[in-house]
């Protein structure tokens, strides 16, 4: 049986698909190269001011300053320790994170040119980066946070005194209360980073009533 000669309609789809294609693999090549260099330039505290706004220039100028100096936060003592801005706000790095750090740093470039400099913007808030970094280094693996292989690590030690770092971590115990609840990174304070009445013991307290057990008043 003689086949006839293909369908002009047939012949400019295949070509149409294939540019297409050309097209989206290009497109995909082009993103996946810029997301290499803004991974590289991130690193940089410079680079990620220059989209933010108040308060956050306020919070790389301290991190700078504690390069000499006390800091004053604990965000600043973490960039005395060598750990950029964005090594806290990008997740634990996997690429579910890297994503959402890559479109949450793209949001904020996008709304930059737009915002008066001289009013204060928050940008949108992803709790779970900052605590995924938290975990990443003091729990998943904390030579990252200074303690030496085979050392006993604080943050897991078991026991009461404790017990508001290991519940976190257990499967039967259902809490939104997460590191970044009571350990607030940018908050500057007189004793250093830490402000129990104002910040800890209301968390303590949100924590008690969503496990449904411990005090739930423990103000004075």
């Amino acid at each position: 049986m003689k086949l006839g000669p293909p369908l002009k309609g047939s012949t400019a789809s295949g070509s149409w698909g294939r540019r297409l294609g050309f097209i989206l693999i290009a497109l995909f090549l082009v993103a996946l190269g810029a997301a290499s260099v803004i991974s590289r330039l991130e690193e940089r505290d410079p680079f990620c001011a220059g989209c933010h706004l108040r308060p956050e220039t306020t919070y790389v100028g301290r991190a700078a300053a504690a390069r000499g100096s006390r800091p004053v936060d604990l965000a600043a003592a973490h960039a005395r320790a060598g750990l950029s801005c964005v090594a806290c706000h990008r997740g634990d790095s996997s690429l579910p994170d890297r994503v959402r750090t890559l479109a949450l740093g793209a949001w904020n470039a996008a709304r930059t040119p737009f915002t008066p400099p001289d009013v204060p913007q928050h940008p949108i808030r992803m709790p779970g980066l900052p605590e995924n970094s938290c975990r990443l280094c003091h729990v998943r693996e904390p030579a990252r946070a200074g303690i030496p292989p085979g050392a006993m690590n604080p943050v897991m030690a078991e026991g009461f005194e404790n017990h508001f770092h290991t519940d976190l971590f257990r499967p039967d115990l259902q809490t939104s209360v997460g590191c970044v609840d009571c350990h607030r990174a940018h908050m500057e304070t007189v004793t250093p980073f830490f402000v129990v009445q104002e910040i800890v013991i209301p968390a303590c307290e949100r924590c008690h009533r969503e496990a449904g057990r411990g005090p739930t008043r423990m103000g004075p």
